[in-house]
């Protein structure tokens, strides 16, 4: 046998190919057979497999654009050390930044907040271990593969030759083949449960756990009907529901007003400014998603002490109990 017969095979990744490569592999994890759950092994996998696909394909749309949108520093990158991969690349962030600010690419806001729930859990993954429901995870995976799968099409596949294009083309055909398997049973899961929460449409709202609009308030324990993910702490829920939903931290402002406020009726912290329920979508209402009233039009009144609390009609001062204790002390 000659010496070049014996060589080993070269690895040639090239950047579409190797992000659709990631993405079979997370098929392959997650479509199990009906009635089958993937193990703790595939779901771990799986989201470490899809992160990496999802730098990998929007990153490859940016290096399209320009090289150096790729690096995390631009103005001190080099082609000599871009062609070497000597170079720190930009984040996942930043990248879904670039793309949408400086090479025009829509990104769709719900992708976007599908991108960015995949990169916590590759996140809780790689420093203190990920604890989530596998329908959770199934739902977020299937979420952000629709968001890839139509990002490919659009500003990707454009952009290959002929030869990568059929590459691709078969690629995607076996992902999308295996994704009807993971959306088949978010589908029939969804399907379950509509009937019961049919008549919850007004205290129903998206989970920040599997991002699906089955988490019913009330009862004093939030939980969420698809992924079966209970509240023991309201508060907890408002705090998840606002800034993961929301995007609002705790320090935010809704007209000088927390995002998160204490319920006149039940009195726990857990009154959300800005719920949108099943509901009242695409608007929004003021929701305790700890006893599931409705504030919307209950007379509440700003604490004029400008901490952001809002305070019964018929509380006995204009301002908080916290602001007066602060307004003495500073005396």
């Amino acid at each position: 046998m000659s010496a070049t017969s014996q060589q080993r095979p070269e690895l040639r990744f090239p950047p579409v190919e190797n992000g659709l490569d990631y993405l079979v592999d997370v098929t392959n994890r997650l479509a199990t057979e009906p009635g089958v759950d993937p193990t703790p092994r595939d779901l771990k996998y799986a989201v470490r497999s899809l992160q990496d696909a999802t730098e990998t394909l929007l990153k490859a749309r940016l290096q399209h654009e320009h090289w150096a949108l790729v690096v995390a520093k631009p103005d001190g990158a080099t082609r000599a050390a871009f062609a070497k991969g000597d170079f720190l690349s930009c984040t996942l962030t930043e990248a879904m930044g670039r793309l949408q600010k400086i090479a025009a690419v829509k990104l769709p806001p719900k992708g976007v907040a599908a991108v960015k729930r995949l990169a916590r859990d590759r996140n809780a993954l790689a420093h203190w271990g990920l604890t989530a429901n596998a329908a959770a995870i199934e739902a977020r995976a299937a979420a952000v593969l629709d968001f890839l799968l139509v990002f490919l099409d659009a500003e990707l596949l454009p952009g290959l030759d002929a030869a990568e294009t059929a590459v691709a083309e078969a690629t995607m055909n076996v992902v999308r083949s295996q994704l009807r398997g993971i959306n088949a049973y978010v589908d029939k899961r969804t399907n379950d449960i509509r009937p019961g929460l049919a008549p919850l449409t007004a205290v129903t709202v998206e989970c920040p756990e599997c991002a699906q609009p089955t988490l019913v308030a009330g009862d004093g324990q939030p939980a969420c009907r698809f992924c079966l993910l209970a509240w023991l702490d309201p508060a907890g829920a408002a705090l998840d529901y606002a800034w993961i939903v929301r995007g609002q931290t705790p320090d935010d402002r809704i007209e000088g007003l927390l995002p998160v406020q204490v319920c006149p009726t039940c009195e726990e912290e857990a009154l959300v400014l800005e719920a949108a329920t099943v509901a009242a979508a695409p608007d929004t209402v003021r929701l305790c998603l700890g006893c599931g009233t409705d504030h919307t039009d209950t007379e509440l009144h700003a604490c004029e002490g400008g901490c952001g609390l809002l305070l019964p009609a018929d509380f006995a001062s204009s301002v908080c109990d916290n602001c007066t204790t602060a307004a003495w002390e500073g005396f």
